[in-house]
């Protein structure tokens, strides 16, 4: 009887072994892919960021009077006007007139 007590607590033992190991690589394998999806997401912000300053600064360089962007992303909700220098320089030129 003791045998047989014996072997059932090994057989538990190593089922509770088998099963710590198992969540022990379950829980690397989803940070490792937590990590991964984190590093994709801010390269992709940094790319889209990086894209949209350089179309920002050829609408600023066009000749427009006025360029009024609005923009939402997950930071917010953004509306930025800007002039052209040209249009600065008429504003001044008619005050001083």
């Amino acid at each position: 009887m003791n045998e047989t007590l014996a072997t059932a607590v090994s057989d538990h033992g190593a089922l509770a072994l088998a099963l710590a190991i198992a969540g022990t690589a379950a829980g690397l394998a989803r940070a490792y892919v937590a990590h991964r999806t984190r590093l994709h997401e801010e390269r992709e912000a940094s790319t889209r960021t990086a894209a949209r300053a350089t179309w920002l600064i050829r609408l600023a360089e066009a000749e427009h009077d006025v360029v009024r962007i609005v923009e939402r992303d997950r930071d917010g909700h953004r509306e930025v006007e800007l002039g052209s220098r040209d249009a600065t320089r008429r504003d001044d030129t008619r005050e001083a007139a």
